[in-house]
């Protein structure tokens, strides 16, 4: 096994069972390739396959298995070597060839019947076995003998042209692909495969409208955060057009989260409220009417929710069912940032046109906590008719960076795992710590990954 290790300024080492070899290029990317052409190379002289693994910064450990005709695939793990056998051991291992037996001659068929014999042959016995077709033996290579129809299986249909292997866009192969200028193609890894299945699974295509619904016991534990994460992921890879609604009663910040506070400040978008008016004086006819009401983030839209606590707190579940009955006209898919509790007036409504519901939550006690009483409260409230939203529940866990390590965080999603569907991790990420605007391109790569995984669930589920 050849293990190599590179830094992020593309210094590193290589050891080879000739020699060891230093790598000193001018850039990360510029090792890789390096490193590929000496393992190549090696091959090639050696005339072995070798086995290696290439740790970079960011990236982890890839294992290599490196052809001497040039093939290189990615493994999922480094194959530990065996060492090779002698040639008494080889000799010992062997198997013995059988002899080969030699077919028994057939007598030639006679081209007349036998004189004095001229009753008709005696019909075949049935053994069970197929016999084959006599006579016209072209006829009989077509399953057809003399007129009689033998039945045979269908010629398998294939295609005459050979299938190209995908190019890779990423990691090693990536990599490779771009070094040798395509020459070499090793076609995708088993991450880039599950990323485009992921992708496929996000914008799988949906029947009707639904409806999915962020909330949770307790404030500040990135619920808000996550309808925005998810939204614009969804927003992002969806055909279809995706809402999301702000419902809080306590002056909710989901448009401080798209568009930035001092954007909210400047435009002072129209509200839920504002929206709720319109319906009663009977104003929204289209989708032209209904766009006064709402705003975009990326390929988000959504609507802000009411800054007057006292205002916002008056919303009813028949003014959220109206605005629903609305929305679901124009929009596919709609998220529903809700409030704090569950007690609200516009919650029974929320509930009631629930498809989806997304149980967010942190690492600390108290939170998890909360999480666990919410999903007990669906699963028991009202007689339960919560029940089957409650077990087809969605709960997301967000690292906010700043749990004990006394916290056991096993305990918590085997809780969990077993009140819901699933259960998500969401890394720490200080884009959405600080509190302010959230947009995909500022988020780090584990992060924006683990809002898309949320986000094919969710669709999975609907």
């Amino acid at each position: 096994m050849i293990d190599i290790h590179l830094d992020a300024d593309g210094q590193g080492q290589i050891t080879l069972p000739t020699g060891a070899r230093t790598i000193a290029a001018s850039s990360l990317s510029a090792a890789r390739s390096e490193v590929i052409v000496i393992l190549t190379n090696h091959a090639q002289t050696s005339g072995r396959i070798l086995n290696a693994t290439v740790t970079a910064p960011n990236e982890g450990t890839t294992a290599l298995e490196v052809h001497p005709n040039g093939t290189i695939n990615e493994l999922d793990q480094p194959v530990q070597q065996e060492a090779p056998m002698t040639t008494t051991e080889s000799q010992e291992h062997s198997p013995t060839p059988e002899p080969v037996a030699t077919p028994a001659p057939v007598p030639p068929r006679p081209a007349t019947p036998p004189q004095g014999d001229t009753s008709p042959p005696p019909a075949p016995q049935n053994s069970g076995t197929p016999t084959e077709p006599q006579g016209n033996p072209f006829l009989a290579a077509q399953g057809v003998s003399d007129g009689n129809v033998v039945t045979t299986d269908a010629p398998v249909t294939r295609s005459f042209v050979k299938q190209a292997k995908e190019t890779p866009a990423a990691g090693v192969r990536g990599m490779m692909y771009k070094a040798t200028g395509g020459l070499i193609n090793t076609g995708l890894s088993r991450r880039e495969i599950h990323q485009r299945e992921l992708y496929q699974r996000v914008a799988k295509p949906i029947s009707g409208t639904r409806n999915i619904v962020f909330m949770c016991l307790k404030g500040g534990i990135s619920k808000t955060s996550n309808t925005c994460g998810i939204g614009l992921s969804l927003a992002e890879h969806r055909p279809d057009s995706v809402l999301a609604i702000d419902t809080n009663p306590d002056a909710g910040d989901l448009a401080d989260r798209l568009i930035g506070h001092d954007q909210v400040e400047s435009l002072s978008p129209r509200t839920i409220t504002d929206l709720v008016g319109a319906l009663d004086a009977k104003q929204i006819d289209n989708l032209t009417d209904l766009n006064r009401f709402t705003q975009t983030s990326g390929r988000l839209h959504f609507i802000a929710g009411e800054q007057d606590p006292e205002v916002s707190e008056s919303l009813t579940a028949e003014q959220y069912i109206a605005v629903r009955d609305t929305v679901d006209r124009f929009y596919p898919v709609t998220l529903t940032d809700c409030g704090t509790g569950v007690t609200h007036p516009a919650m029974k409504g929320i509930l009631e046109r629930a498809d989806q519901i997304v149980v967010a939550s942190g690492w600390a006690v108290t939170g998890a906590k909360r999480a666990q009483r919410t999903l007990t409260w669906l699963h028991e409230a009202h007689g339960g008719a919560y029940r089957e939203l409650a077990e087809n529940a969605i709960v997301v866990l967000t690292d906010t960076g700043a749990t004990s390590k006394d916290v056991d965080r096993d305990a918590i999603i085997a809780t969990l795992e077993h009140l819901c569907r699933d259960v998500h991790l969401v890394p720490f990420d200080a884009e959405v710590g600080k509190g302010d605007l959230i947009s995909l391109d500022g988020l780090r790569q584990p992060t924006r990954q683990a809002y898309l995984e949320v986000a094919g669930s969710i669709v999975d589920a609907l």
